[in-house]
């Protein structure tokens, strides 16, 4: 299972696990701000449960669909 955590910016998990950008776009986040970003600061920002992300996340780099 992959590790990705809260604290790890947006950039680099799409650059490590570039299917997660269905995720991504799927709530509404294209990058824009760089993924400069942690996953806690997105999620807090746009209003989404943390856990339910991270899940949603790990789950495309354990099983891309």
């Amino acid at each position: 299972m992959a590790a990705i955590t809260p604290d790890m910016k947006v950039g680099e998990i799409v650059r490590n696990w570039p299917e997660t950008m269905r995720v991504f776009r799927s709530h509404g986040l294209n990058l824009q701000c760089g993924g400069t970003h942690s996953v806690a600061f997105a999620a807090g920002k746009h209003g989404f449960d943390l856990e339910t992300f991270l899940a949603e996340l790990n789950a495309a780099v354990v099983d891309p669909k």
